[in-house]
């Protein structure tokens, strides 16, 4: 895959988990569940391309903007978990439902309780 290519799967995780963040902030659980679907496939894209494509989306753990710094933490758990876990925990200070979701996610990590969520 070019690198073109991947930047662009990147891009639309970014841009689906925005969505989907916005669809769960309005109870659109229709929404949601699209948006998810989609971030899921861009995930086995992404991942499909090995290494490369792995520390791609582990990269985006770094994103300024925490929805999707969290869902890139959330898909890159099993590969790297401390800082997935350090961005989990950061956003999980936040107020709402990221912040909720976010110390969730470090709970069931933490408990042996974790499901990825391509997964589900």
């Amino acid at each position: 895959m070019s690198d073109d290519k991947l930047a662009r799967l990147l891009r639309r995780f970014a841009a689906a988990a925005t969505a989907h963040h916005k669809a769960m902030e309005a109870m659109n659980e229709k929404g949601a569940a699209t948006h998810a679907r989609v971030i899921s496939g861009l995930y086995g894209s992404i991942i499909g391309e090995g290494e490369v494509g792995r520390e791609a989306l582990l990269a985006l753990v770094d994103d300024a903007n925490p929805v999707v710094a969290g869902m890139a933490a959330v898909y890159s758990i099993h590969y790297n978990s401390e800082p997935c876990l350090a961005v989990l925990r950061r956003i999980a200070l936040e107020s709402g439902l990221l912040g909720f979701r976010a110390g969730a996610a470090v709970e069931r990590w933490k408990s042996g309780e974790w499901a990825s969520p391509e997964d589900d």
